[in-house]
């Protein structure tokens, strides 16, 4: 078994693994049930559903969340949850949290394509908390998991500001 606190050889360099009070393997599942018209329902493990449907600009009734807007609310809540684990683990007093985002789509002739994405926010903290709130936003775009996976095929792009209350 790896102990997560001995050096782990990495690309010819030896890098200090965390180790993390979570679990080390995780999986996630959904399931996706059509509802006999132009979306259906997602269903994942604890029960919690999510209507989708297809926007009516692609023929469809739009009575449902969009999956590409479903795919910017996952993104932004992956990276919401990373900012608080910090944010508690630090103890720092949190005011407000907002983060907006956009993910870019391009035509190529067969189909469509996520070509960007761009994350803004602000975060508001309190007094005497402006670095901490600085380090909890370079955490979460460092360690959110979704954003870790998913970065070599999209580009991200941030523009998050930290103010003190």
């Amino acid at each position: 078994m790896l102990n997560h606190n001995e050096p782990k050889p990495e690309n010819g360099r030896t890098v200090m693994r965390v180790k993390s009070k979570y679990p080390e393997h995780m999986e996630y599942q959904a399931t996706s049930v059509w509802d006999g018209k132009t979306g259906g329902t997602i269903t994942v493990s604890d029960g919690h559903q999510i209507e989708y449907d297809t926007p009516k600009r692609y023929a469809g009734r739009g009575e449902g969340i969009c999956p590409d807007e479903i795919f910017v609310s996952s993104i932004l809540g992956c990276l919401n949850n990373t900012f608080l684990d910090f944010q508690r683990r630090f103890e720092m007093n949190l005011k407000s949290l907002k983060l907006q985002g956009t993910a870019s789509a391009k035509f190529d002739g067969e189909g469509y394509k996520i070509t960007g994405f761009k994350v803004s926010g602000e975060v508001i903290v309190g007094e005497d908390e402006l670095e901490t709130g600085k380090r909890c936003v370079e955490l979460m775009k460092k360690f959110c998991h979704i954003t870790r996976t998913i970065k070599d095929c999209i580009p991200f792009e941030y523009a998050i500001s930290v103010f003190e209350e």
